[in-house]
C-alpha cells in the first residue's frame, strides 16, 4: 500500500467518524434522549457527500481558501469521495466562481467545478 492509499483512508474514515458522533449519544442519559438530539444536531452538522470528478489521470487541487491563488496543500484524485461543510464564492474555475470547504482537510476548499454532489443533498452556504 502506498502513502497516498494509506492518507485517503484515514481521511475517509475520519470523514465517517465525524458524521456519526457516538460518544455524544452514547453519554446522554437514557432519560432524556430528547434533549440529546438537540444536543448532537446542533453541535454536529449534517455533511453532504461529493465526488472528484476531475478525468482520467488528473488531480484535484486542495488548496487553504477558494481561489486558485491560495497555496496547495494536496491533491485528490478522481473518485475519491469527500464530505463537505459548505461552500463560498472565491476565483472562478472553467466560469464557476463556488468553492467547497471539506470537512476531514482542516478548513481546505475545492473548486465545486470538479465535485458532484449525491443526489437530494445540498451544501450550505459558509
Amino acid at each position: 500500500m502506498n502513502r497516498s492509499t494509506v492518507r485517503n483512508s484515514v481521511v475517509a474514515v475520519a470523514a465517517l467518524l465525524a458524521l456519526f458522533p457516538t460518544t455524544a449519544m452514547a453519554a446522554a442519559p437514557a432519560s432524556a434522549p430528547a434533549k440529546a438530539t438537540a444536543t448532537t444536531a446542533r453541535h454536529h452538522k449534517l455533511l453532504a457527500q461529493g465526488t472528484v470528478v476531475t478525468g482520467h489521470g488528473r488531480l484535484l487541487h486542495v488548496r487553504t481558501g477558494a481561489g486558485v491563488t491560495y497555496r496547495a496543500t494536496g491533491t485528490l484524485r478522481s473518485g475519491h469521495q469527500v464530505a463537505l461543510i459548505c461552500k463560498k464564492d472565491g476565483s472562478a474555475v472553467h466560469g464557476n466562481r463556488v468553492w467547497y470547504r471539506l470537512a476531514a482537510h482542516h478548513a481546505r476548499y475545492v473548486s465545486a467545478h470538479y465535485v458532484r454532489v449525491a443526489a437530494g443533498s445540498s451544501v450550505p452556504w459558509c
